[in-house]
């Protein structure tokens, strides 16, 4: 069952987790990015964007990740200040995937085939692995890194944990393994969530941003800004731009199962066999963990916890004012943030480079 939920704090409480929206209209952005549809193994169609490399190639292909019903705007905003563009502008040819529900990719729709309900364990067992399988046979490399953002990081610490083939290196931005370390609002949205959400509802991100937009786009330190990035570090136009697209789908099934992790401060599978912190302490691929000193939705002890499990080879980049960078870094701002290319990518690719090299932590 598809539906709009006259719940605008429920809708918010994952709105933030996802942050981002379903696509971008730039002519400039479809004139670099070159598009192609994929296969998951379970007969859903999702949407891929390649942007090649300028100049010299400098290291692997680079696989990113975004958050959940966000599509890959938030890392594919425009040319001049994006991730994905800033990562292709310093050697590196990069590969964006929008999940099941937003962009161009399918939606769902039982008499296609494509039923709702579907959860967290699908999202990174069919689109991540997907995406990741492209990437390696388009490029014929063996080995590809991997940048994942705040759940979309979930899904990358999911699959290393149960598999890892065919990643080089890996970076987890802003994504919290304990989410009942957030604040008390995302404790409350999540009970309140838990009442009116079920696992076969679809919800329509839409409504959300039809009613929120205004209100992000043009007026300074609302709840949802403060609680979202650092204003002094994103420009008023980049936000709005950012705040007013609009969201995909949102399975009921993810919801339910963030709604658990909130409860319970467990990173499981839905039903609750595989234990993926557990799994964490066997990855022995290189692995960054980055986290905003200021971010609330994914608090740095929430984001620490997964750097605590990691067992492998791995760095901890702390974004904030303790660290000498100019703000403590929001949940958003590490991704539209006017300073992230300093503060942010450029020590992301620096260890994505020494990790090309066997040494990722010098």
């Amino acid at each position: 069952m598809s539906r709009s939920l006259p719940l605008a704090p429920v809708v918010l409480l994952f709105a933030l987790l996802a942050t981002g929206c379903v696509s971008t209209s730039s002519a400039r952005v479809n004139a670099r990015a070159q598009s192609l549809r994929i296969q998951t193994e379970d007969g859903w169609g999702l949407a891929m964007r390649r942007i090649p490399a300028e100049g010299p190639v400098r290291g692997r292909p680079v696989l990113l990740i975004p958050g959940l019903a966000s599509g890959d705007v938030s890392l594919v905003l425009d040319p001049d200040h994006s991730l994905a563009f800033w990562l292709a502008d310093h050697g590196r040819e990069v590969w964006t995937v929008a999940l099941r529900g937003t962009g161009a990719s399918d939606h769902a729709n039982a008499a296609a085939g494509r039923p709702s309900g579907y959860g967290f364990d699908t999202l990174w067992r069919e689109d991540f692995r997907a995406a990741l399988r492209t990437v390696r046979q388009h490029t014929g490399e063996d080995e590809v890194d991997v940048v994942a953002y705040s759940l979309g990081a979930l899904l990358l610490y999911a699959y290393l944990a149960e598999d890892g083939e065919g990643i080089g290196a890996a970076v987890a931005l802003a994504g919290p393994t304990r989410m009942d370390r957030a604040g008390p609002w995302l404790k409350t949205l999540a009970k309140v969530g838990d009442r009116f959400v079920s696992r076969e509802d679809t919800l329509d991100m839409g409504f959300l941003s039809s009613l929120t937009a205004p209100v992000q786009a043009y007026l300074r330190g609302n709840p949802v800004e403060r609680i979202a990035l650092d204003a002094r570090n994103t420009p008023r136009e980049r936000w709005r731009r950012f705040a007013s697209c609009v969201f995909g789908e949102l399975s009921g099934g993810v919801v339910r199962d963030l709604i658990h992790m909130v409860h319970t401060g467990r990173f499981t599978s839905s039903d609750g066999s595989r234990d993926y912190r557990a799994g964490l302490a066997h990855v022995r691929v290189p692995v960054l963990v980055m986290a905003g000193e200021g971010d609330q939705v994914a608090p740095v002890s929430a984001v620490r916890d997964g750097y605590l499990a990691l067992g492998g080879p791995k760095a901890w980049r702390l974004l904030g004012t303790t660290e000498g960078l100019a703000v403590d870094y929001g949940h958003v701002d590490v991704v539209i943030g006017e300073r992230a290319p300093y503060e942010v990518w450029s020590p992301l690719l620096g260890f994505l480079d020494r990790a090309a090299v066997r040494h990722p932590l010098q």
